[in-house]
């Protein structure tokens, strides 16, 4: 598990004096573009205040850089946002602060996404910089890194819930690619998260946020309590967030349907389709067609059947066609017998959420303490637990299961509880007020034609004629919505991250020109564990309640061979398919009568629905070192130099349980989740000339390289290297210019997820893994 070869390292790193820089509280300037206007007055008031508060010149660490500086500003592109200035908005989640920055492009995961396949799994929100993808955008706290989290497959990005907000100090993101300096996984950028570090004892802070419109608030309380020592802090804070759920009937923009919306030649603005009402004579309303259910696909020569209680235009019991060579009324009224928008979804599933329900706990304690000596040896801790809990309604999800034709509730089984659909459709072609209709219709065709009023009748087509007469027993698709199939998500996740680390100066080595060197070792633990279920209709059961595995279409009967399974395309039985099946009535009225309908009897749906489980644990261990301070002097000043290593260990146990590794949920992918491990090591340096210095129309001149070197356990070293030139001609202006090369080191997504699919019924030989899965298990 290499986790000896880890701790071997931090405790060599810590013998030596050794650790990654830990910056006090420091304010850069953003040589970009800043969040907002607010958030860019506050940045440059801090930034001028802060060398005159300062009194002697007090070394930071900017964002973008490892190295020790005695200024604020940065050749890199920074943009920082102050928390102080968010929450005087009334924005406290660090993923609305990060996602609604300037800096933020492309999509944004957050809690909209319904339905969606992410990376991540259902309730995460994560940072997407310069459009290039969460999972290339580092996430650090305090200038360390935070591993992935989240449920399903493979997770690769931090989820940016685990932040407790309300003890933010700023966020830096770095606009630039960053592999030499951070690593892996910083080819878009980095968001840095700086926590307070000054504190006056007991502090107690509720936030809330009403919208206009009901539902939708938001709530967060925090207790803070810390001390300031005289030579470091102590820190401590709990916080409580929710977000209440908001759906669609909450919302006017929502409420009711989704609408076309179209500008006609003369410019005005029209959302009434009349297509339907004019081309089918359909009455309509301002909605758009969406998903619509209650209805019957491939009916014997029909077509389209659709529910009509009480009523049928031809010889099917409580159905009706919809366009039988041209939408011609069966009755008198001149309307059309089917409307499309009685059976439209579109509007009618207005539960489902907008915005969903999460709940957030964070509790972190934090602190450093500066001993006395030369060395100013600081050790210093970290330690977050986070849980969230996440439920998602999504739109009512259609069913629609191929019924074989010998079903004994087929409606198109003569033998069964059905009628021979073929009479049925002679029964509408003979109907007197069809033929009068169609003789109305295609009245123009027969005069062309020279066939007489008298004549004009259907069966005078050929196409027609030989559809009449009996059609025996003929398969269907019955296409219906039932309650609670597929449209909740529950998701939980428990993470917990701890540091430990030791920083300190180096006097020995103040030797020659070598000055001010100082170091800084830390150790990074991180685990999170999430589940995730979603209950509905198993896909397998379904198929033998109908009697799709049977030879002779009988339901819960299993007498097919593998190859007929495959030639029908439908799933495997599994070991529980066959457990307690009843026959599954698709035709009862409780599934067409509503637009949301459910099975005939309690036993139906007790066999069909089941849950898709989910559970999810990721490991990080990260040891660092580095060590930081002057070279040598140029005459424009000290050329500032660092160098460090890093050891990285991950993994992941992402098990599915059957019913999601199968895929076995109607219409839902296969996910076999992921199971896996890697190490990384990497060794990097950076130095900083200043070439010049307080010179006419060379204020600052200033050269910064860097490099680091990677190594993969799997697909082994590379080198990433930066060189970066800022030339700034007058105090209130800087020119950059940035060579520089980035390398990602594949994921445990990328590397161990063993199957992700939309598409059903593909074979699956669970002996058969990835090659490289196999070496690492072979060693």
């Amino acid at each position: 598990m290499h986790h000896k070869g880890a701790w071997r390292l931090a405790m060599f790193a810590a013998a030596l004096g050794l650790v990654l820089a830990s910056g006090g509280r420091a304010y850069a300037q953003d040589e970009d573009e800043d969040a907002d206007e607010q958030t860019a007055a506050a940045t440059d008031e801090a930034a001028d205040a802060a060398p005159a508060a300062a009194g002697d010149v007090e070394e930071v660490v900017v964002t973008g850089s490892r190295l020790k500086r005695s200024t604020y500003s940065s050749i890199s592109p920074l943009q920082i946002i102050v928390a102080d200035v968010k929450q005087e908005i009334g924005l406290i989640d660090a993923g609305e602060i990060l996602q609604e920055s300037t800096a933020s492009d492309g999509q944004q995961v957050d809690l909209t996404y319904q339905g969606f396949v992410l990376d991540d799994g259902p309730g995460t929100v994560t940072a997407n910089l310069r459009g290039l993808g969460a999972a290339r955008t580092l996430i650090l706290i305090n200038g360390r890194r935070v591993a992935p989290s989240g449920v399903g497959g493979a997770p690769v990005s931090p989820d940016l819930g685990i932040i407790p907000g309300s003890i933010v100090a700023e966020y830096d993101q770095l606009l630039d690619g960053a592999s030499s300096i951070y690593g892996s996984d910083a080819v878009a950028g980095v968001v840095n998260i700086k926590l307070r570090k000054d504190f006056d004892g007991f502090e107690v802070e509720f936030f809330g946020a009403s919208p206009q419109h009901p539902k939708g608030d938001q709530t967060t309380t925090n207790v803070t309590w810390g001390k300031n020592l005289d030579r470091g802090f102590l820190g401590f804070a709990a916080e409580h967030s929710t977000n209440e759920p908001v759906s669609l009937a909450d919302r006017p923009w929502t409420a009711g349907c989704e609408r076309e919306v179209e500008v006609d030649q003369a410019g005005r603005i029209r959302t009434q389709n009349l297509f339907w009402t004019e081309r089918f004579g359909m009455a309509w309303d301002e909605c758009a067609l969406g998903s619509s259910v209650g209805w019957v696909r491939n009916v014997p020569h029909a077509g389209d059947l659709f529910y009509t209680h009480g009523t049928s235009n031809g010889g099917w019991p409580n159905f009706s066609d919809w366009a039988a060579w041209g939408v011609i009324p069966s009755d008198a009224d001149g309307n059309a017998d089917v409307n499309f928008r009685d059976y439209d979804l579109n509007g009618r599933t207005q539960h489902a959420h907008l915005f969903s329900e999460r709940q957030t706990a964070n509790v972190v304690a934090y602190g450093e303490y500066t001993l006395e000596g030369d060395a100013n040896l600081t050790p210093y801790f970290e330690v977050l637990w986070f849980e969230r809990t996440f439920q998602s309604i999504s739109g009512q999800a259609q069913l629609f299961p191929d019924v074989p034709a010998r079903n004994p509730f087929n409606i198109c089984n003569p033998e069964g509880a059905g009628v021979d659909c073929g009479l049925a459709w002679t029964a509408l072609m003979t109907n007197p007020n069809y033929i009068r209709g169609f003789a109305e219709y295609y009245g123009g065709l027969c005069a062309a034609s020279n066939i007489p009023p008298e004549a004009c009748v259907p069966w005078i087509f050929p196409s027609v004629a030989r559809t009449l007469g009996p059609s025996g027993p003929s398969g269907t698709r019955p296409i219906v919505a039932v309650k609670g199939d597929r449209d909740v998500t529950n998701t939980a996740t428990n993470a917990w991250r701890g540091v430990v680390g030791l920083s300190g100066d180096m006097p020995f080595l103040n030797v020659g020109s070598l000055s001010d060197w100082s170091f800084d070792a830390s150790v990074t633990v991180w685990r999170s564990d999430s589940t995730l279920s979603q209950a509905g209709v198993r896909e397998d059961r379904l198929d033998l309640a109908l009697g799709a595995y049977s030879q002779n279409d009988e339901p819960c009967v299993n007498d097919i061979d593998e190859a007929t399974r495959e030639q029908r395309r439908i799933n495997p039985v599994t070991r529980d398919t066959a457990t307690g099946c009843v026959p599954v009535n698709m035709f009862a009225s409780s599934l067409f009568a509503t637009h949301v309908g459910d099975f005939a009897t309690e036993a139906e749906r007790d066999y069909l629905f089941d849950t898709r489980d989910f559970d999810t644990e990721y490991d990080q261990t990260l040891a660092h070192v580095y060590l930081t301070g002057t070279l040598f002097n140029m005459p424009a000043g000290p050329v500032a130099a660092g160098v460090g290593a890093e050891y990285r260990k991950d993994e992941i146990r992402s098990i599915p349980d059957e019913v999601a590794a199968e895929g076995l949920l109607v219409s839902y992918y296969r996910d076999r989740g992921a199971v896996g491990d890697k190490y990384i090591r990497e060794l990097f340096a950076e130095a900083e000339f200043p070439l010049t210095g307080g010179m006419v129309a060379a204020r600052e001149t200033t050269l910064n390289l860097s490099a680091r070197w990677t190594d993969d356990e799997y697909y082994g070293s590379a080198w990433t290297g930066s060189v970066k030139m800022g030339w700034r001609p007058v105090d209130s202006l800087l020119v950059r210019a940035t060579w520089g090369t980035s390398y990602r080191a594949p994921n445990l997504r990328e590397l161990f997820l063993v199957e992700l699919t939309g598409f059903r019924n593909q074979t699956f030989d669970p002996c058969v893994i990835p090659s490289i899965a196999i070496q690492r298990l072979t060693g």
